[in-house]
């Protein structure tokens, strides 16, 4: 072989690697999907200072003073709140730190102390560790003889990933009332639910652990991803795409349905199958300062 003739087939060979490199770099392999466990926690807060109910007879300054330290003690990274006083949120949140958002909704303003500041709105928010919250929406579900209106609140939160985080509280003494706004939050969650990763954390005032209750399954149901209820002995067939952190799942803790209020469950934590794994994981823990427990979550999402 001549000089020449190898030093061609050389030049053609480098012109060929360097065209492969220089496609390499136009077109990368795709990254891999962004994995990311989560802790939420949700918590029907029952800010009724002064309104006979003695399992939640504590000023907002005492209670905003124990959700945060609830938060530092499980370190969520998105909380949800019923029933709280606009001014316990916004002590929590400025105790939390800068690193925290809040996006408050009033459904109804008090006419009475219970919240003991000159902002007497009281309803439902999403907390955050997020640099911003954006796209905030709300849709009523209902409305109260007392003028409280039932809301789903919504943002998006930025925590690694994006995360359509939702909640809401349902009307109390009428499941088939909370089964109607039920309905209607899930119709409004289920457009999200394939693109994005979606929490849902709330009071929905339906007791799962009630087998049988035909209000129950009519209101919970599509949000269920597969059979759940009363433990391991699920008892409602879901039809839904939410995996929901304290129900039955294969390799679980074995306790599942936790109580909440009493004997029953009727706050939870969803995330949509889609976007999260099915390794959930609840707890209900307790509260000194309400006639509920808190719930807590953990899910692995993926985007």
């Amino acid at each position: 072989m001549s000089v020449g003739t190898g030093t061609s087939r050389l030049r053609a060979w480098a012109i060929v690697v360097v065209l492969a490199l220089a496609g390499g770099l136009c077109n990368p392999p795709p990254a891999s999907a962004a994995t990311l466990r989560l802790r939420v926690l949700d918590f029907n807060a029952c800010d009724q200072f002064g309104r006979g109910n003695a399992a939640c007879d504590a000023t907002p300054t005492q209670r905003a003073s124990a959700i945060v330290a609830s938060i530092n003690s499980y370190a969520p990274t998105v909380v949800t709140l019923q029933e709280v006083c606009r001014s316990t949120v916004d002590m929590a949140v400025a105790s939390l730190g800068p690193s925290w958002k809040a996006q408050f909704f009033s459904t109804y303003t008090t006419t009475d102390a219970r919240c003991q500041s000159v902002d007497h709105t009281w309803g439902i928010a999403v907390l955050a560790k997020s640099a911003v919250l954006n796209n905030p929406q709300s849709f009523s579900l209902g409305v109260e003889t007392s003028g409280e209106v039932r809301t789903l609140l919504c943002v998006d939160v930025a925590v690694g990933l994006a995360v359509r985080t939702c909640t809401t509280h349902l009307t109390s003494g009428s499941d088939a009332n909370a089964a109607v706004q039920s309905n209607k939050a899930v119709d409004q969650v289920n457009p999200w639910t394939a693109a994005s990763t979606v929490l849902v954390g709330g009071d929905f005032n339906l007791n799962v652990r009630a087998c049988g209750n035909t209000d129950v399954s009519t209101g919970l149901r599509r949000w269920y991803s597969g059979r759940f209820g009363a433990a391991a002995t699920r008892c409602y067939a879901g039809v839904g795409s939410m995996y929901e952190v304290d129900q039955y799942r294969v390799g679980g803790d074995g306790i599942y349905d936790e109580t909440t209020l009493g004997s029953a469950k009727i706050d939870f934590i969803f995330g949509n199958r889609q976007h999260v794994n099915a390794d959930f994981d609840g707890d209900a823990t307790t509260s000194g300062l309400s006639d509920h427990d808190p719930l807590r979550g953990a899910v692995t999402a993926h985007d």
